[in-house]
């Protein structure tokens, strides 16, 4: 069976250990829908990666040079699904802390890594069951002793102010005070994206694109240079959903 681009799973290992590293290797050539976008031997290598290419999943190893798989993962805005690759359980609570998606103690069999990417497959299929749901969804948020409801298919964009936040709408906007880190959690990563560290826009909402600007709502929002990449690979893939 042939996939569509669009079907494959794009997934990264990040391992420095070279036996390790080829048991992955082939446990993902035995599936067909997994594609190796790339093998690292440490976290900055797996960092500049994910800054060129569309990760769906990680592969990573907790105790490694420079920087360890969980300090890694704190330091990123989006993260995609993780299951990390370790010979140590005693991180297993603090990873799943961090919402990665498996634990696979080393040494570990085909099936149960398989069992793994049934997981991660069970989830994206979710997720893709409530996307138009989703973009539905209405959130209710606080701002000066008011509760607000924000239907997400009317969020245009989220502006970032230190601790509050900026939260507009077409015809108007509402200040609360969270960081945009934690309200970005909400949101679906399907129709939300980050294109610059003050900015989120809804990518549905977009009027046009120029330059390094897009225009929503009457506002030209900048597309910084480190996110410019997968702001037009998600803008491809919502065009084919």
């Amino acid at each position: 069976m042939t996939l569509n681009p669009q079907e494959y799973i794009q997934c990264l290992i990040v391992e420095d250990e070279p036996l390790s590293q080829e048991i992955l290797e082939s446990y993902i050539s035995n599936c067909p829908e997994l594609k190796l976008m790339g093998t690292c031997k440490n976290a900055m290598e797996g960092n500049a990666l994910l800054h060129h290419e569309k990760i769906d999943l990680i592969f990573l190893d907790i105790n490694m040079p420079i920087i360890n798989g969980l300090d890694w993962l704190r330091t990123l805005d989006t993260v995609p699904q993780v299951i990390f690759t370790t010979a140590y359980p005693e991180h297993a609570v603090e990873g799943f802390d961090l919402n990665i998606l498996d634990y696979l103690l080393k040494p570990f069999s085909f099936d149960r890594f398989f069992k793994a990417i049934n997981k991660f497959k069970s989830i994206k299929k979710n997720e893709k069951q409530n996307f138009t749901s989703d973009k539905d969804r209405t959130l209710l948020v606080k701002s000066n002793k008011k509760t607000y409801p924000i239907k997400l298919s009317e969020l245009c964009y989220i502006e970032s102010d230190g601790d509050y936040l900026k939260l507009y709408r077409d015809t108007d906007h509402i200040i609360i005070h969270e960081t945009l880190k934690n309200f970005t959690a909400k949101l679906p990563t399907d129709s939300f994206l980050k294109v610059h560290r003050s900015f989120v826009i809804n990518i549905n909402k977009i009027k046009y694109i120029e330059g390094n600007q897009v225009s929503i709502s009457s506002k030209f929002i900048p597309i910084a240079a480190s996110y410019r990449e997968k702001f037009y690979q998600a803008i491809e893939k919502n065009e084919q959903v």
